[in-house]
């Protein structure tokens, strides 16, 4: 199952009241081209992905229990997640449920949150 969900103003929701808590991604190699574009991307005004992408752990973890919850996925919390090697150039993270469910989630410069979930287990 595939969902779509568009955030106006997801960054500054996300950052607001929020201190910097240093780099936390563990980003892999081979994704710094697609932080590149993010971020160079955001000269026309906000920037969802390149927002997303400067986040800590936690800070990420919100937003995606918060897109889980928009797109009537249940997700209690999201205990952790882990970003994937790129998907169709786009960045791509696993997100973990506290019920041991995953879910697949890449964010566009726009804010929209593509979710991929597995409703077989």
């Amino acid at each position: 199952m595939t969902m779509r969900i568009v955030w106006p103003v997801l960054a500054a929701l996300a950052l607001a009241g929020c201190g910097s808590a240093g780099d936390e991604r563990g980003v892999a190699n081979g994704n710094a081209g697609a932080e590149a574009n993010a971020v160079g991307n955001m000269a026309g005004g906000e920037n969802a992905l390149a927002a997303v992408l400067a986040m800590s752990d936690r800070q990420r973890n919100v937003v995606f229990i918060r897109a889980l919850m928009d797109a009537g996925i249940d997700c209690q919390s999201v205990v952790s997640s882990s970003r994937l090697p790129d998907q169709d150039g786009k960045p791509l993270w696993r997100a973990n449920c506290s019920d041991k469910r995953s879910h697949m989630i890449s964010i566009t410069p726009d804010g929209t949150a593509n979710i991929v979930s597995r409703t077989d287990r």
